[in-house]
């Protein structure tokens, strides 16, 4: 080998040799970016949405008690809560036997309202309850349900002062 070959040699190794730490950097910035946004993504998707950030939980007597009502019997999957502010808002989400939905109602409230099939607001509803305040008691209350099969349905109870 001569001298000519060996710096011919040289000269291309240097030349187009590849600044593989500039190019990882390079890399590096949008991976990391993409996974800072996939984890977000997927923190966003186990987060409750239903629920707001200013809502306490509560026992579900507490809850129905407030708007003049008990828990029914065989009700399952419940969650209760008060929402904060200037005036008690309470709201409870459970599922309980569709066929004792009337007498749970009636229970509640003897006197009227009844339940009614029409103009809930979603369409989604299958039944609702609007209950203002009267003497005695403290509390506006609202009830939706929701059929979720022939034998169970789904309650969403909200009582609240005006």
């Amino acid at each position: 080998m001569t001298q000519t070959d060996i710096e011919t040699v040289a000269e291309q190794d240097g030349r187009g040799r590849t600044r593989w730490g500039i190019f990882l950097a390079i890399l590096a910035v949008p991976t990391l970016v993409v996974a800072a946004l996939l984890a977000l993504l997927i923190a966003w998707l186990f987060t409750d949405d239903s629920v707001a950030a200013d809502v306490k939980k509560t026992s579900c007597a507490q809850a129905l008690a407030f708007g003049g009502m008990q828990m029914p019997e065989g009700a399952n999957d419940a969650w209760c809560g008060l929402e904060a502010g200037s005036k008690p808002r309470y709201t409870a989400r459970f599922r309980m036997p569709r066929a004792e939905i009337d007498a749970w109602v009636a229970a509640g409230f003897p006197l009227g309202p009844k339940l009614r099939t029409t103009q809930c607001g979603d369409a989604q509803v299958d039944a609702c309850l609007d209950a203002g305040p009267v003497a005695g008691e403290r509390a506006s209350v609202q009830i939706e349900i929701t059929h979720d099969s022939r034998n169970w349905s789904e309650v969403r109870f909200v009582a609240f002062t005006l």
